[in-house]
């Protein structure tokens, strides 16, 4: 049977160069390609972006959910960015301490690790 390998959600963007920078300042690496798409790279996860101009047919703002090792550190570098916003650190019930940031296009990406994984 295949197996599938890996994930990369397409969420639109209003602005390739605000979309990188905000990308960038969050620690991945990002690569505007041609016809407005984009790709963005950190510690094998990607997510890709596309172009959608303000008054497109497509709603704006997607979302991501990233499984990670430490959400207390990730949580701390994402805020010490000072980019976009990224919501406080909650247990949701379920054994995930996750939070929630969310890109100037909308965009939500959504983290977390299980609760009592590296967490301080």
């Amino acid at each position: 049977m295949p197996q599938l390998r890996s994930i990369a959600p397409i969420l639109p963007t209003a602005d390739m160069e605000r979309m990188q920078s905000h990308y960038r300042a969050l620690g991945f690496t990002v690569v505007v390609h041609h016809g407005g798409y984009a790709t963005a790279s950190r510690d094998g996860i990607n997510v890709h972006f596309h172009l959608t101009p303000a008054g497109e047919p497509e709603p704006p703002g997607g979302a991501v959910y990233i499984a990670v090792d430490d959400a207390d550190a990730l949580h701390a570098e994402w805020v010490a960015s000072g980019v976009g916003e990224t919501g406080d650190l909650w247990d949701p019930g379920f054994g995930v301490w996750e939070a929630v940031h969310t890109d100037l296009d909308g965009n939500l990406i959504r983290f977390g690790s299980t609760v009592g994984e590296a967490r301080s």
